[in-house]
């Protein structure tokens, strides 16, 4: 009587277990889409069998194994990391791309050919009021061409300014997110082994990585401490370091740690690499470019004028152009109060003629800047741009694949696959239907003796 009642006792708990095992195999199913879901298991222990010695066997649940593979989810934040950094400075390229206006009628280098084909037309009647008045509106629409393109380009500071205060609010999201779950983790031991929470964890950490250089160290109960470029502190338990980003006094912009110290050195990649880069190193570079060209072109236009003489046989008291380079060349380019009789065309040996004019047209094909003519110069800085923005394009391309990659190779190891689910499920209803009919037949039996005991 005895043996049947630890064979029925025996043959209930393997019935739990494989009613479990189908619990796993549901929620792996139901969770087959849920981004940073991994895989459970449910694990099967045989209980020692030894009928001598009164120990029956049976079966016991041996825990849920996790699939989850650190080397994988690593690897995919490796890949976000470039994805991040390509993606951001694709687009930010291309938008500075678009400031830079290479049609032979608009923009500086259109605005270029106007001024110096007005000098062209003016050689031929040189004396004409008409035509000079049209040089000088050619030169204020020159002036006024490069501080278009100045306000052009520090309207693009600001906007990256803007975007590297988002993203830092982002990161100081997602850091606060990953310390909410590292409470919880310290809260209670057994939530290490809560797939719903593993998958929030990791999902966290993975939209981290595309955001910047952080390295990430699993605690032993499951915690998650972040530093960036593995040397400031962000994240450790509940315990948060929020960064801080500085982009007011037209300088550099600036990481900022908790207290207050510059760890912009310390960027290395992701979205944040990417806006510092285009922030402090591409648009100051086009801003002193087209500084430079500014000034070229007012000081040599300016130089030839001076050298001739009016409509009234003097030398001119005042320049075609102004600026102030402190302030910046091209931002504060302006045409003097310069009328049309007081431009000075015509050199001292001919008064009335046209040979300061004809110098001033042919400083258009005059290489001036860095073995460039003003429009070739103005068009190598656009070109410069169109091959960044080109790299960066491939980069994009191929760090996506990369990362597509990543995640292929991450859902093939921790994945949830439908079919083989189906089979694991089958598996336990079958042996739970075998274990329903055991404790039937055992049943009868227990019944069949206390019948017989009577």
């Amino acid at each position: 009587m005895g043996n049947l009642l630890v064979s029925l006792k025996n043959t209930a708990e393997a019935m739990r277990v494989f009613q479990r095992g189908m619990s796993v195999v549901q929620s792996n199913v139901s969770n087959s889409s849920t981004p940073g879901y991994a895989k459970q298991t449910q694990l099967l222990e045989a209980m020692r069998m030894d009928l001598d010695w009164g120990l029956p066997g049976g079966v016991k649940s041996g825990g849920t194994q996790d699939g989850r593979s650190e080397f994988a989810e690593s690897a995919v934040r490796q890949r976000a990391q470039a994805n991040g950094y390509s993606d951001t400075l694709a687009a930010q390229m291309q938008q500075v791309e678009s400031i830079y206006d290479i049609g032979s009628d608009s923009g500086v280098g259109g605005a270029l050919n106007k001024f110096f084909a007005s000098f062209s037309a003016l050689t031929v009647a040189p004396n004409d009021v008409s035509a000079r008045q049209v040089a000088l509106n050619r030169a204020d629409e020159l002036a006024r061409s490069f501080q278009s393109m100045d306000a052009s380009l520090s309207a693009a500071a600001d906007s990256v300014d803007k975007a590297l205060t988002a993203q830092v609010d982002a990161i100081n999201g997602v850091v606060s997110g990953i310390a909410a779950l590292n409470k919880e983790f310290r809260s209670d031991f057994r939530v290490k082994e809560d797939a719903g929470i593993q998958a929030k964890m990791n999902n966290l950490l993975e939209s981290l990585a595309g955001m910047g250089n952080f390295s990430v160290m699993r605690e032993a109960d499951g915690s998650a401490t972040i530093y960036l470029g593995g040397q400031t502190l962000l994240a450790v338990g509940e315990r948060t370091y929020p960064l801080r980003a500085e982009t007011s006094g037209g300088q550099d912009a600036r990481l900022l740690d908790s207290a207050g110290n510059d760890i912009t050195t310390q960027v290395g990649g992701g979205r944040l690499k990417a806006l510092f880069e285009t922030r402090n190193e591409v648009l100051p570079e086009k801003q002193i470019q087209i500084n430079r060209l500014a000034q070229a072109v007012a000081d040599e236009v300016n130089a030839v004028l001076t050298s001739g003489v009016d409509m009234n046989g003097m030398t001119p008291q005042k320049n075609l152009f102004s600026y102030d380079a402190g302030l910046g060349s091209a931002r504060t380019l302006a045409v003097t109060d310069l009328t049309p009789q007081e431009l000075a065309v015509a050199s001292v040996d001919s008064p009335g003629g046209n040979d300061v004019a004809v110098k001033v047209a042919e400083l258009g094909q005059a290489k001036k800047v860095d073995g460039y003519t003003f429009t070739q110069f103005y068009a190598t800085q656009a070109a410069e741009i169109g091959r960044r923005v080109t790299s960066a394009q491939e980069d994009q391309s191929s760090s996506n694949a990369l990362l597509l990659q990543a995640r292929q190779f991450r859902e093939d190891l921790q994945g949830v696959n439908l079919d083989e689910e189906a089979i694991v499920l089958m598996q336990f209803q079958r042996a739970y239907q075998a274990s329903a009919q055991l404790v039937k037949v055992l049943n009868e039996m227990t019944e069949t003796t206390i019948n017989m005991v009577r």
